[in-house]
């Protein structure tokens, strides 16, 4: 005579293996679109990196030279 609980348990098992696959499908399909996405956006961050160079040493030079943006708005 067979055991209904471990028939249960069989049929749960296989479910969750089955959508245990499904998850792990879906992940690497994310993990690819993050990596395009990423290497997509590239370019954008290297622009940023140079803004923000550019930027610091704007600042750095209107402090070295006294210059402030108040008297270079008059």
């Amino acid at each position: 005579m067979e055991n209904p609980h471990e028939e249960r348990q069989v049929m749960l098992l296989a479910r969750i293996i089955k959508n245990a696959d499904k998850l792990h499908e879906a992940v690497i399909e994310m993990n690819k679109a993050v990596a395009e996405i990423n290497t997509a956006n590239e370019d954008i961050v290297i622009a940023s990196e140079l803004f923000a160079n550019y930027r610091r040493n704007v600042a750095y030079n209107l402090t070295a030279t006294g210059t402030t943006e108040a008297s270079l708005s008059e």
